[in-house]
């Protein structure tokens, strides 16, 4: 008889690496949604498609067997029609084209609308499959690839206008929430340090569009750096509009170990915050807990984050 012995290190090894990168990408999903729902007007232009969005569209389908077939985000044009968007950090090349035209065709029977797919690659995607015919008919996307946009290029052009004290517009900043997923040398540190610098200078955003930035922004940094680099982005985070937010509230809390500690845990404390809310889809929550003291208490409260 075959004796079956302990797993060999190697396979829970790659079971681990396989459950980790699963995670990355679960959250860079949901940063990506997150940054569409809030952003959406200013996005389309930076990313190439064309229309003025008026709402959102439903996202799931049920078919007769009862499987769920939940899109990424949809988007209505001016005109009724929709924009379906896909965010993957993997390419499944022809199977996930045949994917995408399920769900294309389904919604587009279901409302009676027009649909044009596109489809935003991160990681290091790239030329990926954009056409696939089959029988009589060619079905096409729209294939956005963020590592052939210049993020060095992006911070270095808001940086000369930061410091020419020229003013910064909400449509020109929202690109950074997407700056750690661009092409270019800079560490991803550095971007993300850079990016709340140029934040602080733009005094002409209103304040709650700031706040969404910051919180998209930092949810970029819990997933592409390490601790200790995190520790550096503190250091930025503070000086921003969220970061006074934590500071105020720890100072208010009065807790026993002073400023700097009260800081450190009002940031850590939103962090894991954001990310459970991130990771559920919650976006309008995210940013009232951002922007509404009571309502963040009441969140930590209910997930037990201390």
């Amino acid at each position: 008889m075959e004796k079956h012995g302990k797993r060999k290190p190697e396979e829970t090894g790659n079971k681990s690496r396989s459950a980790s990168e699963s995670r990355v990408r679960q959250h860079e999903d949901a940063v990506l949604k997150t940054c569409m729902q809030f952003f959406a007007e200013d996005l389309l232009p930076y990313l190439g498609i064309p229309g003025k969005v008026t709402g959102f569209a439903p996202t799931e389908s049920v078919v007769l067997e009862l499987r769920k077939l939940s899109q990424d985000f949809n988007l209505i044009r001016e005109d009724g029609s929709w924009i379906h968007f896909e965010f993957q950090s993997t390419d499944e090349g022809v199977n996930g084209l045949r994917r995408f035209r399920t769900y294309e065709a389904l919604a587009s029977y279901h409302h009676r609308v027009s649909i044009t797919t596109v489809v935003l690659y991160s990681g290091n995607i790239r030329n990926p499959a954009t056409e696939l015919t089959e029988g009589l008919n060619t079905y096409r996307v729209h294939a956005v690839t963020l590592r052939d946009r210049d993020g060095d290029a992006l911070l270095a052009g808001l940086e000369r206008k930061a410091e020419a004290g020229e003013e910064i517009r909400r449509a020109e900043l929202v690109p950074l929430a997407l700056v750690s997923l661009m092409g270019g040398e800079l560490p991803q540190k550095e971007r993300i340090k850079a990016a709340f610098r140029i934040l602080r200078k733009a005094e002409h955003v209103p304040e709650t569009d700031m706040r969404k930035l910051e919180a998209v922004i930092y949810a970029m940094a819990d997933k592409f750096l390490d601790r200790a680099d995190m520790e550096e982005i503190k250091e930025e985070i503070k000086m921003t509009r969220l970061g006074q937010m934590l500071v105020e509230e720890a100072l208010e809390e009065g807790w026993e170990k002073g400023m700097a500690r009260g800081r450190e845990c009002g940031e850590d404390n939103f962090a894991s915050l954001a990310r459970i809310l991130l990771g559920s889809g919650k976006n309008e929550e995210l940013l009232r807990a951002s922007e509404d003291r009571d309502y963040r208490k009441q969140l930590l409260k209910e997930y037990g984050i201390e």
